[in-house]
């Protein structure tokens, strides 16, 4: 009779941590990660030769922002973001309805996060009484690229934002997933804030290039980031848990019996 196979919920241990026997419960998808270095460049590609970040800002980022909002549009529609769904049967019965409704809450959450960042962004300095409209599509940018991950993989369950982003507890991979995109974005974004007030006189210091400019550069950071924790590791990780228990198996052997210690005596009295 063949040997059991773990079940999912089993973990393997080795040495003194343990990995769960199936690293994996659905299978990872990386057509994000293909599609995500793609469309942030196009973002960045100006369609015409007159419209650019220095002359006129709000409407390239609006050009920008409706790039990434296509393309997070078709993750949604589609189904696909972060993982592979492995109910295919789930996936048959969503209408065109309920699938249309998710790009619309996408859509709809990622400008209210762009309105509480724009705020922010005048809290840490950006123009109050001017530029409202380039303050509005820099936050608009970089939510798309860093908060639209969250809300498409953790929704509106509050305690996975909080360990997600706040958190240094052990993450699902959801949650990895979030964190690598946000705080990529927003690092970076936050040190491209740090040439705006510098007196070189440089174009490309004008408000909000340095923010958005490292917004972008961040989200392929992350990409590169998820893909790396999110993917390689864990399907590594996942590898040596199987080796490991195949090994366990060509290799099992019954217990040992365990004998008393009155038994034991007994039988040196008989040998004796």
């Amino acid at each position: 009779m063949p040997p059991k196979k773990p079940s999912s919920t089993e973990t393997l241990t080795v040495g003194s941590s343990e990995y769960d026997s199936k690293m994996y419960p659905v299978e990872p998808n990386g057509i994000e990660l293909m599609l995500g270095g793609m469309f942030s460049a196009m973002a960045l590609v100006s369609p015409r030769r007159g419209l650019n970040l220095y002359e006129s800002p709000v409407k390239y980022l609006s050009v920008s922002a409706t790039v990434l909002f296509g393309y997070y549009a078709i993750l949604t529609f589609a189904d696909i973001y972060c993982f592979k769904v492995s109910d295919n049967q789930r996936r048959r019965t969503q209408t065109l309805g309920s699938r249309s409704a998710a790009v619309l809450k996408m859509g709809v959450a990622t400008l209210v996060s762009a309105l509480v960042l724009s705020i922010v962004f005048v809290l840490f300095g950006a123009p109050i009484f001017s530029q409202h409209g380039e303050t509005y599509m820099a936050a608009v940018n970089v939510s798309f690229l860093a908060v639209t991950p969250a809300i498409l993989t953790l929704k509106a369950d509050i305690g996975s934002w909080r360990k997600a982003l706040l958190s240094l507890q052990p993450k699902t991979l959801p949650e990895k997933w979030a964190a690598g995109f946000f705080w990529c974005t927003m690092v970076t974004c936050w040190a491209g804030a740090y040439f705006v007030p510098m007196d070189w006189g440089r174009p490309w210091q004008r408000w909000p290039i340095p923010i958005v400019g490292g917004a972008f550069l961040g989200y392929l950071i992350g990409l590169l980031f998820v893909a790396i924790r999110c993917f390689v590791i864990p399907l590594g990780r996942a590898d040596f848990n199987e080796t490991e228990r195949l090994k366990r198996e060509m290799t099992r052997q019954p217990p040992p019996t365990v004998r008393s210690v009155d038994q034991s005596s007994s039988e040196t009295k008989k040998l004796k």
